[in-house]
């Protein structure tokens, strides 16, 4: 990440200083907009809480209000004109038509109520204006209004309740009592509020406070009566408005508090209560609406100080340029320095910095050129000790690339240095010996550990030869700096290891395994057989008739015969099978993952090929046969020998027998 960053600053001094100064003005603008933001928001925060108490105490008293007016014109109609309303005679037993046709004459109550109606004293409606079907005749002595206006006897203000009629309208009444000349309950007169169409409520729900606050009417028990929001209307104050502050003002208390609104919004909201009806108004304002002015205030700053520090850049810039020349003019000496066109730095400067600057530049250069003069000197010597060592070297990196390399190296190996430098060595290494060798670097590098190791290389014309590879890392104050490596021709010395490997295991006049050779074969193969159960047979056999061979020719002509049966066998047996001569004219033959079918008919095949042979000395023929005995490797067997005594002990049964013939283990039958 730091990178990255790094590669978005100007590449200039000038460039850098008008970034940071800049960026200074910027954070110092921002800092001073934020402040008043917080300042800012507070303060008008305190201001929208006195705001929204006056608006949600003048809606209190307005609906105050209304529902007085409405109490006092019912109150006045009932007492003023219960004889008009009731007639002469009691209002039981007036018509229908009557108490409809006296209470339409009351227009006044149409101005302030959405419907009015005359219920009797026995809950039956006697009128209803305007006039609307099914309503004369309703009987509503089971409406809570009702009942208390009955008996108690003073004006009320129903609960919102939903229409008996086929249009179940929400609504709330406000009714007072009838009463005759003698005070007695006689009915009462009702005026009816519409909750949803009605006028009382429809100025409330249009109602806004700023661009997204709004007020609602409730009931005490969270009844919502008003709101926005129509669908709320009649039911339950929802789950996400109710808080603390709302549960206090169910109860009675008036003020001002935070919680959210119904979109999980946090706002401010105000609580008044309307008392007579026993209503809550609550008037809710967002939040974010009373930090918008501040808001818009801030980006109207914003953009004035962005205007003003982009004025004033070039003005910096055009400063900055001017103080910064004797700089560049230091630049220009140094770079000539570099060019060795120049000595030495000659700045004419007042600054006393840039002066101290070009003084210790100066006596910088004259000590890196003592040094270099110094190091080519070495250099030199080095190279000519490298390069009139007799023994192949080579210097590398920590990685690997090689970047010198003595004449010896070149000839021993046929490339030059520049071939070397050009990785063109790593085609001439062995394929099986790369992956180790690779290992083993990374490892004596990462561990500080010198590097032994002998490996195959194309050499040019002088083909595939070995090589032996002695690294040590170069260090300098302790810290490793490259690696000197040194090469020596060792295809001599393996050669001969291999010869003597090889003579140690092989009888030299047959060119078979000796008894050496043969036994380390045989503890292999046991070996296998233990851990994978792969079988194996054995053969041994001696020769018959072989000493007249000896007597009458001498060893010479016993060597010829002996050589004879090593070459017949070769052509018997499996590339993967092991010959070996055990001593004089004493033979084994190994046949690992051989069963004991194929051991036999083996053995068949060897037992024929030797009785066909023949040797010749002074024109007489002499012949020789085998004395054969199979066995194979058995799961109870604790060690190779035992397979071997049962084929020793399996010739001997041949040879008692009467000679040249095949006797296999029981095991193997």
């Amino acid at each position: 990440m730091g990178r990255f960053f790094k590669t978005l600053l100007p590449k200039t001094l000038l460039g850098r200083l008008i970034l940071g100064t800049g960026v200074g003005w910027s954070v110092l603008v921002i800092a001073i907009l934020w402040v008043s933001l917080r300042g800012g928001s507070g303060l008008a925060e305190e201001i929208n809480r006195a705001h929204l108490d006056y608006e949600a105490s003048l809606i209190a008293r307005d609906i105050q209000q209304s529902i007085s007016l409405r109490l006092d014109t019912l109150g006045t109609i009932a007492s003023s004109q219960a004889g008009a309303l009731q007639g002469d005679v009691p209002l039981v037993e007036d018509s229908y038509e009557d108490v409809q046709a006296r209470l339409s004459d009351h227009t006044a109550l149409l101005e302030l109520f959405d419907s009015a109606f005359v219920v009797d004293a026995e809950g039956d409606v006697m009128g209803f204006t305007p006039s609307l079907p099914g309503a004369v005749g309703l009987n509503v002595a089971d409406r809570e209004y009702f009942r208390f206006i009955k008996e108690v006897g003073r004006p009320f203000v129903g609960r919102p309740i939903i229409s008996k009629l086929h249009d179940s309208r929400s609504l709330v009444v406000i009714g007072v009592p009838l009463t005759d000349a003698q005070g007695r309950f006689t009915g009462m007169l009702g005026g009816v509020v519409n909750l949803r169409d009605g006028r009382f409520f429809l100025d409330l729900r249009s109602l806004r406070i700023g661009k997204e606050g709004y007020a609602v009417l409730m009931t005490s028990d969270g009844t919502v009566l008003s709101h926005p929001d129509s669908s709320l209307i009649m039911q339950h104050i929802p789950s996400t408005l109710e808080s603390p502050v709302l549960e206090q003002a169910l109860d009675g208390w008036q003020g001002t508090g935070t919680g959210h609104l119904i979109n999980g919004e946090p706002a401010l909201m105000s609580y008044h209560q309307v008392w007579e009806p026993d209503w809550v108004v609550g008037v809710f304002l967002p939040q974010s609406q009373t930090r918008q002015p501040i808001i818009d205030y801030v980006r109207r700053q914003w953009w004035v100080a962005v205007v003003v520090v982009l004025s004033m850049l070039p003005l910096l810039w055009w400063l900055l340029h001017l103080g910064l020349s004797p700089l560049r003019r230091l630049a220009r000496q140094i770079a000539l320095v570099g060019q060795g066109k120049i000595s030495r730095i000659s700045l004419d400067t007042s600054l006393e910095e840039l002066r101290r600057i070009a003084q210790t530049f100066n006596d910088v250069e004259h000590a890196r050129g003592q040094e270099r003069t110094e190091r080519q000197r070495r250099q030199a010597y080095l190279d000519a000790v490298l390069s009139s060592s007799p023994l192949p070297m080579f210097l590398a990196d920590l990685d690997g690339r090689i970047s010198y390399v003595n004449p010896a190296l070149e000839v021993l190996t046929g490339l030059s240095a520049s071939a070397f430098q050009r990785r063109e060595w790593l085609r001439r290494l062995h394929p099986d010996d790369r992956p180790v060798l690779f290992a083993l670097w990374r490892h004596a590098v990462n561990g500080d550990h010198e590097l032994h190791r002998q490996m195959r290389f194309a050499c040019g014309e002088r083909g595939m030869m070995w090589l032996e590879l002695y690294t040590s890392q170069v260090m300098n104050d302790g810290q490793p700096q490259g690696v000197v490596g040194f090469v020596k021709d060792i295809t001599h010395l393996r050669e001969q290891q291999k010869r003597q490997l090889w003579e140690a295991e092989h009888d030299p006049l047959s060119g078979l395994l000796n008894r050496r050779g043969f036994e380390r074969r045989l503890e292999e193969t046991f070996h296998v057989f233990r851990e994978r159960g792969e079988n194996a047979s054995l053969i041994l056999f001696d020769l018959d008739s072989f000493k007249p061979i000896n007597d009458d020719g001498g060893h010479a002509l016993g060597d010829k015969m002996l050589c004879a049966i090593a070459r017949c066998l070769e052509g018997c047996v499996r590339r993967d099978d092991h010959l070996a001569r055990l001593g004089g004219d004493e033979f084994a033959i190994l046949l690992p993952g051989c069963g004991n079918a194929q051991a036999v008919r083996i053995t068949e095949e060897v037992r024929h090929a030797v009785g066909a042979l023949s040797v010749t000395h002074n024109g007489k023929h002499y012949c020789v046969t085998a004395s054969l005995g199979v066995s194979c490797l058995a799961a109870d067997d604790s060690e190779a020998q035992a397979m071997v005594k049962r084929a020793d002990a399996a010739s001997y049964e041949a040879k008692a027998q009467g000679k040249n013939r095949m006797v296999a283990d029981a095991r193997c039958e």
